[in-house]
């Protein structure tokens, strides 16, 4: 019941952004933005919304908890991604072309 009571704060907060298009664009995005914190803590009163909250914070924590490569490591791994990339393509296109001189050359007879 709670949750509903929070959707239909945000949904009067979007239908008055509407009905008041006389306001200032400023002051209607205002009232949209008031709506959705009133929901938010509506929300937040409830079993789900606690839980919710709950999730947030934990995967904060676990966010904090990564550790970012260095500017010389990144560059080192994205350099190493160019070159294997470069050295795939090659590897495909040979493949490609020795797949492509096997098919027309033995198996249909067709010199080009």
């Amino acid at each position: 019941m709670t949750m509903l009571a929070a959707a239909l704060v945000i949904v009067a907060s979007i239908v008055a952004y509407y009905y008041f298009s006389d306001l200032l664009q400023a002051g209607r995005v205002g009232i949209v933005i008031a709506g959705v914190i009133a929901g938010g803590l509506i929300a937040m009163t409830c079993e789900t919304g606690k839980s919710a909250w709950a999730f947030a914070k934990g995967a904060n924590v676990e966010r904090q908890k990564v550790v970012w490569p260095t500017r010389k490591e990144a560059m080192m791994v994205t350099i190493m991604v160019l070159i294997l990339v470069i050295i795939i393509g090659l590897f495909i296109a040979l493949v490609d072309k020795l797949l492509f001189e096997t098919i027309y050359s033995f198996i249909l007879g067709v010199n080009q």
